[in-house]
């Protein structure tokens, strides 16, 4: 009997008020990072860097480092069993008129109801706040 395999995950669109080298810093540095989400954060600039988001609610490793064009790490919250693979997030940054248009994938989401809640999340936690930083 064939197993079926199921992708969750997670693919959009979303613009950002900024530059994507603005977009890429606010995605990367610590301090920035702060100021959107309101916890701390740590973006090591290298791919096999450290990623630690949310107070460390998030661990990762930076897969690829790309400034104003692209960003990709593994993402695992801690409340996810150990057992659980860890995600992957990756971000490409495009000029649009308003800014920038952000596609975001996450990929390999445990289930359907992981990839809901982070869809939410995304607009909720992420880009709703970044949008807020660049326009406050």
């Amino acid at each position: 009997m064939q197993k079926e395999s199921k992708d969750f995950s997670i693919r959009a669109s979303y613009i950002v008020y900024a530059s994507p080298d603005k977009v890429f810093e606010a995605l990367t540095d610590s301090g920035i990072i702060a100021s959107w989400s309101g916890g701390l954060a740590v973006v090591e600039p290298k791919a096999g860097g450290r990623v630690e988001l949310f107070d460390g609610w998030i661990t990762g490793e930076v897969l690829v480092y790309k400034p104003g064009k692209e960003l990709s790490y593994t993402w695992k919250p801690s409340e996810w069993n150990k057992k659980i693979p860890a995600s992957i997030v990756n971000y490409k940054l495009r000029e649009h008129g308003a800014g920038t248009e952000i596609i975001l994938t996450h990929t390999e989401l445990p289930s359907q109801e992981e990839a809901e809640k982070h869809r939410e999340g995304w607009v909720d936690y992420v880009f709703d706040p970044m949008n807020d930083f660049f326009t406050s």
